[in-house]
């Protein structure tokens, strides 16, 4: 049954339907403005599609959306099954000329291509209940801004919105989906929500966009960012979580507005092109455990210095760092026990290749205020400001000394620790602690 609430004018009309029965409560096609109470289901939606080009508003949020089974001979959408309850269906409003509309509240799931192409469409409130943004969702939209708190962002979903510039990361998001934002020329900023649940950002995800950040330390829990994700970027620094193994192919390609270098302290395997074309380095270092390097991976990269930390010489793929010891040679830091493999292995040989003792440079953390180093068993920290006090660890956990601090510089014996790794937690009078990793022979 059908109960027309109210014509408000000939192009703002508000109805209460019934499933699969919207055709027969508007009857006016050159409507604007609509309404709707009661409930829809995916027939309903076609029927907006199809008979209501004019419409540029639309408000559902006091509606529910059924679920229905298709007939044999129904197709909706491109789709021949079935349509799910609280999901918004797919291609709902692609192309459309929709610019506003509220959704109901219990909405769990807004639909492939749903809004994608919707030139008119630049902002859009998503219900709490949403755990899904389909594929392609706002693929092409006019979005300027949007706030995400869903826990699937699909493939393409946000892709070349030119006009997106910023987006707010809610806690529950757990996936990036490929491509999600790429293409969008102009977003500068991703607000990520504390406490963040983010485990996996995709492939080429954030490619082509002028973020110049991105807040890892806000989302601990990430486990894998896939190749090209942030390849064409501003981002000062070209940095991903510390507990990747692997560095994905091109992840910071054409970076050229990077200041700073960060491997993850525990990557094994650095992706071809990983760090292409980034800028000059003052100290590019690689972490121990890091066995293999991609071709052309550091190509660009001009830094003052290189320290290398792995023992035994990483494989390199081809040009691996092109253009790097053109101009002069430049120096690499290795342990003094591996400078003969180092200077015998191909591309490592550019290098002025000199004993890791003669910098100070630490494994973990590029940071200026404070340096670590190894004097025989004595392990010598200074900082620029007061040091609170030391602890050190072995590679399985053990507490093996402990130092409290006495001003800029500390001496602290790890006679102790006769090989192995060696992990320094270095607490200011700040409050602030650094984590330091070194490799004792």
């Amino acid at each position: 049954m059908l109960l027309p609430l109210a014509a408000l004018s000939a192009w703002a009309v508000s109805v209460t339907s019934t499933p699969g029965q919207l055709s027969q409560a508007v009857t006016d096609h050159s409507v604007t403005e609509l309404t709707v109470a009661g409930a829809l289901d995916v027939r309903d939606f076609a029927f907006i599609a199809d008979k209501l080009p004019s419409l540029a508003s639309l408000d559902i949020s006091d509606a529910e959306i059924v679920a229905y089974t298709f007939t044999a001979d129904e197709q909706y959408f491109g789709c021949r099954n079935s349509s799910a309850a609280n999901a918004l269906p797919g291609h709902a409003f692609f192309g459309s000329s929709i610019s506003n509309i509220a959704l109901p509240e219990q909405l769990t799931e807004i639909g492939d291509a749903a809004f994608a192409a919707c030139a008119n469409l630049q902002s859009i409130s998503i219900p709490a209940n949403v755990t899904r943004i389909g594929d392609n969702a706002f693929n092409a939209s006019a979005l300027a801004g949007i706030n995400v708190n869903v826990s699937e962002i699909g493939d393409n979903a946000f892709a070349d919105c030119l006009s997106l510039t910023s987006v707010q990361l809610g806690s529950n998001v757990t996936k990036i989906g490929n491509r999600a934002f790429a293409g969008c020329k102009e977003l500068a900023s991703i607000d990520i929500a504390e406490g963040s649940m983010l485990q996996l950002i995709g492939d080429e995800a954030f490619l082509g966009t002028a973020l110049s950040d991105f807040d890892f330390d806000r989302c601990p829990n990430v486990e894998s960012v896939g190749k090209w994700a942030f390849a064409g970027t501003q981002m000062r620094k070209s940095a991903l979580p510390d507990a990747l193994s692997e560095v994905a192919e091109g992840v910071f390609f054409g970076n050229t507005a990077a200041e700073q270098i960060s491997i993850p302290e525990y990557a094994e395997a650095i992706g071809d092109y990983a760090y292409y074309g980034n800028p000059a380095e003052n100290v590019l270092k690689i972490p121990a455990d890091v066995a293999a390097i991609g071709n052309n991976a550091f190509e660009g990269v001009t830094p003052a210095s290189v320290v290398a930390y792995p023992l035994n010489v990483p494989v390199l793929g081809k040009e691996v760092f092109k253009g790097m010891n053109e101009a002069s040679r430049i120096i690499l830091y290795v342990e003094k026990s591996a400078i003969p493999a180092y200077q015998s292995a191909a591309q490592w040989n550019d290098f002025d290749i000199q004993d890791i003792a003669a910098t100070d440079a630490p494994m973990v953390g590029a940071d200026n205020a404070i340096k670590a180093h190894f004097d025989d068993a004595t392990l010598c920290i200074t900082a620029t400001v007061e040091i609170e006090s030391i602890s050190i660890v072995n590679e399985a956990g053990v507490l093996c000394g402990k130092s409290q601090g006495s001003g800029c510089e500390v001496r602290i014996d790890t006679s102790a620790i006769t090989s192995g790794i060696v992990i320094a937690a270095v607490t200011m009078k700040s409050g602030e602690v650094r984590i330091f990793k070194l490799r004792r022979n």
